[in-house]
Formats: C-alpha cells, sequence, structure tokens
C-alpha cells in the first residue's frame, strides 16, 4: 500500500422493506417504528451492566420481534422510529428475530415517517424448523 492511496467514496445506503427481509439474512437496513417495547439489564459475571431491549418494530408492510442489546438499548422507546443499519435476521426458538452485533448500529430517525405499522402480517408468528439432509449418507444439518 502507497503513501497515496485514494479513498472510495462511501455508497448510500439502500434500505429494505420489513416484509423482504428472510431468517439468516446479514447486513440489511431498515426503517422501522418501534410498537411495544420493554427493558431490562443483566449483570454480567465481571459485575458490568448490560441493557437489553426486546421490542416489536414494524413498517406499513409488516411488523416483527426484535432484541436489541448495549446502548443501543436507550434508543428503543415506544413509537419511536429506528433506523436499523447492518441488521441481521435470526431465527431464535424457532421464530425470526431481527438482532444487532457488533457491526450493526441502530440510530434515531425523527424526520422518518412511518405510517401505521401491519400487524396482521408478523414475520415473528411463522415457525421455521431444522430440516436435516443426508448427503453420501451422512447427516446434514440444514
Amino acid at each position: 500500500m502507497g503513501t497515496m492511496e485514494q479513498k472510495r467514496p462511501l455508497r448510500k445506503p439502500k434500505f429494505d422493506r420489513i416484509i423482504d427481509l428472510k431468517p439468516g439474512v446479514h447486513g440489511f437496513n431498515v426503517y422501522a417504528k418501534v410498537k411495544e417495547a420493554t427493558q431490562s439489564e443483566v449483570t454480567r459475571q465481571d459485575g458490568t451492566k448490560l441493557k437489553i431491549a426486546e421490542c416489536v418494530v414494524g413498517d406499513t408492510t409488516a411488523c416483527v420481534r426484535a432484541r436489541i442489546v448495549g446502548d443501543f438499548a436507550d434508543l428503543v422507546k415506544d413509537g419511536a422510529v429506528i433506523a436499523i443499519r447492518n441488521g441481521r435476521s435470526e431465527v431464535f426458538k424457532e421464530h425470526m428475530r431481527l438482532e444487532i452485533d457488533r457491526w450493526g448500529k441502530i440510530t434515531a430517525e425523527p424526520n422518518q415517517q412511518i405510517g401505521e405499522i401491519n400487524t396482521n402480517e408478523d414475520l415473528s408468528k411463522v415457525a421455521y424448523e431444522m430440516k436435516y439432509i443426508n448427503l453420501k449418507g451422512k447427516q446434514q444439518q440444514q
């Protein structure tokens, strides 16, 4: 690497709709409105406290459960509009939920308008099950 290395310009993020999210997808961006939120704190073994927010977020297309950990949990309040950047959707206890890992980010978006949340299309109510397939005589998890 030379000292005259050129920086690439950053691209604007593309935001998806919640209805388009699938389980196991990482790196998505969505705008969402918080419908229900519960805050809690757990104490780690080293004595530090970890903030956790369990919530239902959604937009006009669908809603889904989410679990936000760390300082981002303070941004999750009923009625708040947030942007989830570089999020991931995981299957937990056979149901999909959104999460933020260490590369993800949540910001408050007071200027972003989201209408009524579509609670009829709840992506967390769909049950997913582990499927095993047989490859060359060995059981493989899928």
